[in-house]
């Protein structure tokens, strides 16, 4: 039995199957993500570390090459550059498309624990970044109002960055720019000779002191209570009275006796100040905070900036009278400018061919039939997207605008067949049959032509790479299109053709009339044309 026979001897299992996908479609419209570019993995790793005050030779001896030692044996690396320069040390490694990034993260960091102590006094621990488009911010705001950079600092950092990063969907919100207030500790050269100090001394004192570790917890009558050991420090006065070294004096007994104390105030200055600007920001010449929010990875970008917007509002009305807050960019308006113009330029695809249709079939019935299929084999589309894990962005949008303009080929040349088989006399049932049957095999040779051009960005990204990464979300969406609407035509078509056609058509039943008249005018240029054509073929 026939594909087309089947169908159409079952039109209401056709009818539910369709209604069930046009539901599922619907649903996976509505919460597929969106995003503006492809979910992209570049196999690097940037290892970065920072010496203040050393000059690039000695970076490049005490940390870059020690660093490279430790790394060039990582499995799976295929390049290693490295960037010595005055304060700080940068690696970027390469490795083999393909590799697991995580694995490659954890490989890097447990090396880096391997030479982390034969590093210099005073540097940083080294920091590992990784590519990830989901780091690339989607909201710009600017902080100004009439107060001092560090006020405005701190309002950004203590009342608008908190509430921005409970919004649904955001990652983090980062704060640049104005003043921040920290706790300065200055050391004299003197002072540290006269004790006999270093400045690494003094470093770990303070660090061991300023902790708050976890004392284990108490069972008691069924309740299990945590108990934290509070140790970091509360006020200026408490970091003054640490005590840094005992000097002279002995052991007695197990206990120092004799010895003077030395406390932090004895060998620094200590004091509230700024930390040194690394960032500036101006708004028309005015001091400002900046800040960059993120979304988390495989959020929706417009609906988080949609909550976004509304906390913003809320926020505008909590902070101190004079602070505003302005968008200074928003990357989800290219995104939602990009489904409007793909939106728009399918309405318009879609209304040219249902006229152009109509001009050629001259009657209403399957003209609507072919307009109901393009929806259909969008919500199709966009629903096998959400399943195969895939976003809305700039290059699944592209997809889908060079899908839209195919859309309707199979199901045109589908039910312009069945016309013409009822323009000759057949039933409704028998023309929708030998009608579709006479042409799937054509319209299967024509879709696989064009999904073979795309296929390879699919079928070989990995050998393509970042490429391969970036257009295989555009040539899957074509693909997916072209199957959408190649199973529309073969499954859907027959049946509305079957049961919603004209029982008449204009050769059966001509208009009378001025619109007979117009009817008539048509069809006489268009068996003109067909002549025309047959002449000319019978030539070659």
């Amino acid at each position: 039995m026939s594909v087309a026979k089947s169908v159409v001897g079952r039109p209401t299992t056709i009818f539910i199957a369709f209604i069930l996908l046009i539901g599922l479609g619907l649903f996976a419209t509505a919460n597929l993500p969106i995003d503006l570019y492809p979910e992209i993995e570049p196999p690097i790793l940037v290892v970065y570390t920072s010496y203040s005050g050393a000059g690039p030779e000695e970076v490049e001896r005490t940390i870059t090459r020690p660093l490279e030692g430790t790394l060039s044996n990582i499995s799976s690396l295929e390049k290693l550059t490295s960037t010595s320069s005055k304060g700080s040390s940068m690696l970027m490694l390469r490795f083999t498309y393909g590799t697991n990034m995580a694995d490659a993260a954890n490989s890097v960091r447990d090396n880096l624990e391997l030479v982390k102590r034969f590093l210099p006094d005073g540097s940083d621990t080294p920091m590992i970044f990784k590519f990830d488009p989901s780091m690339i911010p989607i909201m710009g705001l600017m902080v100004t109002g009439n107060r001092t950079p560090e006020e405005l600092r701190e309002i950004a950092e203590k009342t608008i960055q908190p509430r921005i990063e409970q919004v649904p969907g955001v990652a983090m919100a980062s704060v640049s720019g104005g003043r921040q207030k920290i706790i300065r500790v200055e050391i004299p050269q003197n002072r540290l000779e006269a004790y006999g100090l270093t400045v690494t001394q003094i470093k770990n004192m303070i660090a061991s002191q300023n902790l708050q570790v976890s004392a284990g917890s108490i069972n008691d009558q069924g309740l299990s209570y945590l108990l934290t050991t509070a140790g970091e420090y509360q006020s200026i006065d408490e970091i003054k009275n640490t005590v840094i070294a005992y000097k002279g004096g002995g052991m007695v007994n197990g206990q120092m006796e004799g010895a003077r104390t030395v406390r932090l105030r004895d060998v620094a200055d200590v004091f509230e100040g700024f930390k040194d600007e690394d960032s500036v920001v101006f708004v028309n010449g005015v001091p400002a905070v900046q800040i960059m929010v993120q979304k988390q990875s495989g959020k929706n970008s417009v609906q988080t900036a949609k909550e976004l917007r509304k906390r913003l509002d809320r926020i505008a009305q909590e902070v101190p009278q004079g602070i505003k807050i302005t968008e200074i960019f928003n990357t989800t308006d290219i995104i939602q400018n990009s489904i409007n113009q793909v939106s728009s330029s399918a309405l318009q695809g879609a209304l040219l061919a249902i006229l152009i249709l109509f001009v050629f079939l001259r009657s209403i019935k399957p003209t609507v039939i072919i307009g109901i299929t393009i929806p259909i084999s969008l919500l199709f589309t966009l629903m096998l997207m959400y399943f195969w894990g895939l976003t809305l962005n700039v290059m699944t949008l592209a997809g889908l605008a060079l899908g839209v303009g195919m859309l309707v080929d199979n199901s045109i040349v589908i039910l312009e067949n069945i016309y013409h088989y009822r323009e000759r006399g057949a039933k409704l049932k028998t023309a929708a049959v030998l009608g579709t049957q006479e042409m799937i095999n054509a319209i299967v040779a024509s879709t696989l032509t064009t999904i073979c051009v795309f296929a390879p960005l699919v079928m070989f990204k990995s050998q393509l790479e970042v490429v391969g990464e970036l257009f295989a979300g555009l040539a899957f969406t074509v693909v997916i299109s072209l199957t959408t609407s190649l199973a529309v035509a073969m499954l859907l078509i027959p049946v509305l053709s079957s049961h919603y056609l004209p029982l008449t058509t204009r050769v059966q039943k001509p208009l009378r009339g001025p619109l007979g008249a117009v009817d008539r005018a048509f069809g006489s240029f268009f068996t003109g044309l067909a002549n025309a054509y047959r002449r000319a073929a019978d030539r070659v």
